[in-house]
C-alpha cells in the first residue's frame, strides 16, 4: 500500500501525510484509593485508554470527563487537565515524566485503575492546523462503535514502545498513524448538530464532495461556485453550510490547505518558488509569495531557510 500524499482526494489521509505523527511516550497509569494529579499544558496530542477501574479527566476549558473502562480519549493539543479518582480533592501538581509506569494514591495493594495513555508529536509546520479542525476532546465510549478497533490500536501500541524489537520506530509511526484516522473519523450518532470541523464537514455527504474535490486538485482555481455544483447545492446554500459546519469558509480552507502543502514542499523537497507556487494553484512566484507572506507572517525563503 502507498502512503498518501497530500494530493490524495481523501483529505482526512492527506492531512494524516502532512502531520507525519510519531510517538513520544507510551506508558501505564495506575492508581489506588482515593487521588488528584494535575499535569501543567502539554501542547502535543496524548491519547489514552482505560484498561480498568474508572476515573475522571478534566482538561482545562473542557469539564468534567467519567471515564470507564474500554473508553479511550484523544487530545489533540493536550491543555493543562486533572486526572482524579474523585473531584472533591484538591490536585497535586505533577511534573511530566518519561517513566514507563506512574501509580497514584495508595502505594500498597492492587490498583483500581489503569490505563494506557501516551502522547505523540506531529511535524509542527502544520499541527495548528489540524488543531483548528477538530475538537478540542474526542471521548470514544467502549460500547460505541469504534471502541474495540480503538482499544487494539493502542495495546499494540503499549507493546511496541515497551520492546525493543527490530524496526520498532516504523511499527509505532504506522500504528499511530493508524490510531489517528481511526479516532478521527469516529463520530457518534448522537454528536451535536453544531459540532464544527473537518470531520463534521466530512461527515456530510455533500459537503464531503467539495473537500475530495479540493484535496484531489489543490492546484485548480477553484470558486465557491465550482463546489457548490459538486456539492450539488446553490451557492449561497453550500457557502454557509460550509462555514458553519466546517468552521471557516470554503475558500479560507483552500487557502490554507495550499499552504500547508506549500510549507511542507518548502521543508522537504525545497523545489524553485515558481514550482512551488505552480503545484498549490499560483500563476507566479511572486502572487504565491505574497499570499504565504500574508497567512504565515514569513516569507516562503526565509520559512525554507529556517527549517521551522
Amino acid at each position: 500500500m502507498q502512503p498518501a500524499t497530500p494530493e490524495t482526494s481523501d483529505p482526512l489521509a492527506a492531512i494524516i501525510s502532512l502531520l507525519r505523527p510519531r510517538t513520544v511516550l507510551s506508558k501505564v497509569v495506575s492508581g489506588a484509593g482515593r487521588w488528584s494529579i494535575r499535569k501543567a499544558r502539554y501542547a502535543d496530542p496524548a491519547f489514552c485508554l482505560l484498561l480498568q477501574g474508572s476515573c475522571f479527566l478534566v482538561p482545562d476549558g473542557v469539564g468534567p470527563l467519567e471515564l470507564g473502562e474500554g473508553d479511550f480519549v484523544l487530545l489533540p493539543e493536550t491543555p493543562g487537565f486533572t486526572l482524579a479518582s474523585d473531584l472533591d480533592l484538591r490536585p497535586t501538581p505533577l511534573a511530566f515524566d518519561h517513566s514507563r509506569e506512574t501509580r497514584h494514591g495508595a502505594e500498597a495493594g492492587p490498583a483500581t485503575m489503569r490505563m494506557l495513555g501516551g502522547y505523540f508529536r506531529f511535524d509542527r509546520a502544520n499541527a495548528q492546523l489540524l488543531v483548528r479542525l477538530l475538537p478540542p476532546v474526542v471521548h470514544v465510549r467502549r460500547d460505541e462503535v469504534g471502541a474495540t478497533r480503538l482499544g487494539r490500536v493502542v495495546e499494540l501500541i503499549g507493546e511496541e514502545a515497551s520492546a525493543d524489537g527490530p524496526g520498532r520506530d516504523l511499527i509505532l509511526e504506522r500504528l499511530v498513524e493508524v490510531l489517528l484516522v481511526e479516532a478521527l473519523r469516529f463520530r457518534p450518532a448522537s454528536a451535536a448538530r453544531e459540532e464544527r470541523g473537518l470531520i463534521a464537514g466530512l461527515a456530510d455527504p455533500a459537503l464531503a464532495r467539495a473537500l475530495r474535490e479540493i484535496h484531489a486538485n489543490v492546484a485548480r482555481s477553484w470558486t465557491v461556485a465550482e463546489l457548490a455544483r459538486a456539492s450539488h447545492m446553490s451557492r449561497a446554500v453550500f457557502a454557509e453550510r460550509f462555514a458553519r459546519k466546517v468552521g471557516m469558509p470554503p475558500m479560507q480552507y483552500l487557502l490554507e490547505w495550499r499552504m500547508a502543502v506549500a510549507k511542507d514542499l518548502l521543508r522537504r523537497e525545497r523545489p524553485p518558488l515558481a514550482r512551488v507556487a505552480e503545484r498549490v494553484g499560483y500563476q507566479s512566484a511572486s502572487a504565491f509569495s505574497t499570499a504565504f507572506t500574508r497567512l504565515t507572517g514569513c516569507a516562503p525563503s526565509d520559512y525554507a531557510r529556517s527549517g521551522e
